[in-house]
C-alpha cells in the first residue's frame, strides 16, 4: 500500500472512531440528565406521599436563569428599602446594568455629534490615504496585504460618508438650537 492509501484509511477510521465517540457521550449525557430527572420525580413522589409539600419545580433554560436574575435583584431591592437605603448605584447596587442601561442617558448632544463626525471623517480619510499611498507607491506585497489595503479602500468611504453625516447632523441641531434660544422656547419640544 502506498502512503497515500495509508493516509486515507487512517483519516477513514479517524472519522469513524471520532463519531462514534461522540455518539457515546451524547448518549452517556441524556442518560445522565434523565437520570437527575427521574431521581427529582421521585423524590417529588415520597415528599407527597408522605404529607409534604414539594418545593415548585424550577423551570431550566435560559429563560428562567433570567427570571432567577430578576427575582434576586427584586429581592436586593427589597432588602435595601427594608434596611432604609435607596436602591441605586451608590449603594451598589446592580451598578454593572445602570451603566449600560440607556434608558437613563440622555439623547446626545450636537457637539458629540461633531465630536464623531470629525474623528469618524478623518478615520475614513486616513483609510483612503493609506490605500492611495499602497496602490500609488508600487511595493510589491503579498495577496494578504493587498487583500487588507483593498478592504481599507472599500470601506473608508462608507466612514467617510457617515462622519459628514454626522458633522451635517451637527449643522442641522445647532442651526434649530440657536432658533429655539433667540425664541426663547426649548427646541427640544
Amino acid at each position: 500500500m502506498s502512503s497515500e492509501q495509508l493516509e486515507q484509511q487512517f483519516a477513514i477510521w479517524f472519522m469513524a472512531i471520532g463519531s462514534t465517540a461522540t455518539v457515546i457521550i451524547l448518549t452517556w449525557m441524556i442518560y445522565w440528565v434523565y437520570k437527575a430527572k427521574l431521581l427529582e420525580r421521585e423524590e417529588r413522589r415520597l415528599m407527597i406521599e408522605r404529607g409534604m409539600t414539594p418545593p415548585p419545580s424550577q423551570p431550566g433554560g435560559w429563560p428562567a436563569v433570567k427570571a432567577r436574575e430578576a427575582e434576586l435583584r427584586f429581592e436586593e431591592r427589597r432588602l435595601l428599602i427594608e434596611k432604609g437605603m435607596q436602591p441605586g448605584a451608590e449603594n451598589g447596587y446592580n451598578m454593572l446594568t445602570q451603566l449600560l442601561s440607556k434608558a437613563d442617558t440622555p439623547p446626545p448632544q450636537p457637539e458629540q455629534y461633531l465630536n464623531r463626525g470629525l474623528v469618524k471623517l478623518a478615520f475614513g480619510l486616513g483609510l483612503a490615504g493609506a490605500y492611495g499611498v499602497f496602490k500609488s507607491s508600487g511595493i510589491e506585497a503579498s495577496s494578504e496585504t493587498q487583500n487588507w489595503f483593498l478592504f481599507f479602500g472599500v470601506i473608508s468611504p462608507a466612514v467617510t460618508l457617515w462622519g459628514v453625516a454626522n458633522v451635517i447632523y451637527y449643522q442641522a441641531t445647532r442651526s434649530k438650537r440657536r432658533e429655539g434660544e433667540v425664541s426663547g422656547r426649548d427646541p427640544a419640544r
